[in-house]
């Protein structure tokens, strides 16, 4: 924890001093890899809460939430080819300013 806040502190201080623009704090300013980006889609995607719901919810009804879970290799390669790469060429940063368009 104590390395967590010296991390935080240094970069606070340390950091460039122009403005970071929206595009730069939220996005990378575009410029992330493909490991550092799946990793936050997966820490975003699980929490502790889910992990221990669904272990509880397994026990008691059973496995058969699982089903849901033959569909996510399908639907994430789909998602990776045809929607990321429309959302990433109308350089928006999410999917609600698609609609503003």
């Amino acid at each position: 924890m104590c390395a967590n806040l010296g991390l935080g502190l240094f970069f606070a201080f340390n950091r460039r001093k122009k403005a970071a623009t929206t595009d730069e704090m939220f996005l990378g300013s575009r410029t992330m890899q493909t490991i550092p980006l799946a990793m936050s889609v997966l820490a975003s995607m699980l929490s502790a809460i889910g992990i221990i719901g669904f272990s509880g919810h397994y026990y008691t009804y059973g496995f058969h939430y699982l089903w849901n879970f033959t569909s996510a290799p399908l639907v994430a390669l789909i998602v990776a080819k045809v929607i990321i790469p429309v959302l990433y060429d109308l350089k928006v940063t999410s999917v609600f300013e698609v609609s503003a368009l």
